[in-house]
């Protein structure tokens, strides 16, 4: 009764004029900073950082939060409907909601997709709300062996997603990976793979990789074939996705809903692994599995609605151990750190007005982020009215602006045009540059875990197995490997038992 009392005390300080306002503006913020590409919301969340010094501490929290919701959510508006990700998370949303904008389906994508998304963040807000203290206790039992067989989780789950070619999507993850070790050594801060350019030495980043196979990758693949990059118009009056339709994809939403709260309250995890895992997952599960990727409703709904769990799922460990669950919350603990405010369990005795404020504000903002998304997916369709080479000039240079300002250096720029070129041959060859991108991202994670995890056990590798929670983390991995490549080798054997057969006979 007493958490009731609190969160109803905290919906009315979160209703009042100033801080309703407060997380309004922030959604829209995050929403259109989500959507632009190459504008990440992590980014706009950094800019905002410095208009918190004028609030107190509740309000910059709302602020940030609401920045952060309506964010996560962003980055889908674009992957849907130009197949270009607003954010690394939304990267699953383009496989099978781009190809829905491709036959007209635009409207019904975008439905499924808010509304997914609004069902995961509303419910991790409410997981955040009632279930933190249980939550918290068992991320304490976290340390680097965990965070690395967590992220090696979310690397093998690629394996899932394009499990027809097993050969090829590893290939294209490893290089990946050995694209993610350019740059400074995580560990002893040697420079490796710059080949003398000082330029190099800094690292290339996910972001601006991602930019450029996508964005620059597919304004290239237009100019090349003079193809329409507008979505088909529908058969008849076009039409969004209706209550029954989205009581259908209950199954999928439920479990990326899970999925989402799951992963997002380990530390340092994020929405990117929990929407590719949930994806994976629903592959394998759905009845239409083998379909993913060609349109299916199920594939967009299921890391849509992980990827917003992970939000009230990710201020978890934020605000009972002061441990960010994510770069998002990282940028909203360092705004508390300036106000003077230290996370942690002392917290929700010493303030928890403050607590249950910001709870309030999070439900409030997955409610609100309905109105907000198909707010700003209207924007994107009169955008998309244009003709396509306006459309095209205008995601290049809002692209290479995004590229510029990742770290305010022309070399990104010419990187983000390199892998402009890279993204457009491997789409010409049918080489998958997903995995590509989930190598860069999630490999340096991975080894900056291993690395530090083999470090801090001085040298004993047997670290990783010896401890339940990350052996049975990497068991889950294993078991998702071979449930994978099961039906490559099952096909395998068959065609081999066909062939010894007919040598048989002969």
């Amino acid at each position: 009764m007493q958490t009731l009392d609190f969160l109803l005390a905290g919906f009315q300080a979160a209703f009042q004029i100033g801080a309703f306002l407060t997380i309004v503006v922030g959604l829209l913020i995050g929403v259109i900073a989500g959507a632009l590409p190459g504008i990440s919301f992590v980014n706009a969340m950094a800019m905002a950082l410095p208009f918190t010094y004028a609030m107190d501490v509740t309000h910059a929290m709302l602020f940030l939060g609401g920045i952060y919701v309506g964010g996560v959510f962003g980055g889908s508006i674009s992957a849907i409907m130009i197949n270009v990700p607003g954010t690394p998370a939304s990267l699953p949303s383009t496989w099978d909601g781009y190809a829905m904008t491709k036959r007209g389906q635009v409207k019904r994508a975008l439905t499924i997709a808010v509304t997914a998304s609004a069902t995961g963040g509303l419910v991790s807000a409410l997981m955040l709300t009632f279930l933190s203290a249980p939550f918290a206790s068992f991320a304490m039992k976290f340390s680097q062996p965990e965070f690395f067989a967590a992220t090696v989780l979310g690397l093998v789950s690629v394996i899932a997603i394009a499990k027809d070619r097993p050969i090829i999507t590893m290939i294209s993850l490893l290089i990946g990976v050995a694209i993610g070790t350019v740059g400074v050594d995580p560990l002893y801060g040697q420079a490796r793979f710059s080949f003398g350019v000082p330029e190099v030495e800094s690292g290339i980043r996910f972001v601006v990789v991602m930019i450029g196979l996508f964005a620059i990758g597919e304004v290239v693949d237009l100019v090349s074939t003079d193809r329409d990059l507008r979505p088909k118009k529908p058969q008849g009056k076009a039409s969004g996705a209706s209550f029954r339709d989205i009581l259908n994809l209950k199954g999928p939403i439920l479990r990326g809903t899970g999925i989402g709260c799951m992963i997002g309250v380990i530390p340092g995890a994020g929405a990117t692994p929990g929407a590719v895992i949930a994806y994976g997952i629903e592959k394998q599960v759905n009845p239409r599995g083998a379909e993913f990727g060609t349109g299916v409703e199920a594939g967009l709904a299921a890391p849509e609605a992980a990827k917003n769990a992970t939000t009230g799922a990710a201020m978890v460990p934020l605000l009972t151990l002061g441990i960010p669950g994510s770069a998002a919350t990282a940028i909203m603990l360092a705004a508390m750190m300036l106000q003077g405010v230290n996370p942690g369990p002392l917290l929700f005795v010493m303030d928890p007005s403050m607590v249950y404020t910001i709870f309030a504000a999070m439900i409030i903002a997955n409610v609100l982020m309905i109105g907000a998304g198909v707010g700003v997916a209207q924007m994107f369709s009169t955008l998309m009215r244009t003709p396509p080479a306006i459309l095209a000039g205008f995601i290049v240079v809002l692209s290479l602006i995004g590229a510029f300002g990742v770290r305010n250096n022309i070399f990104d720029v010419y990187v983000c045009l390199a892998f402009g070129v890279v993204g457009w041959a491997m789409k010409r060859v049918g080489f998958p540059s997903a995995p590509l991108v989930l190598g860069v991202i999630l490999g340096p994670l991975a080894e900056r875990y291993f690395l530090t995890a083999v470090a801090n056990s001085h040298q004993d590798f047997t670290v990783f197995f010896t401890r339940p929670i990350s052996a049975t983390i990497l068991l889950l991995a294993l078991v998702f490997v071979l449930w994978s490549l099961w039906p490559s080798v099952k096909s395998l054997v068959g065609r081999r038992s066909v062939q010894e057969a007919g040598l048989d006979s002969n």
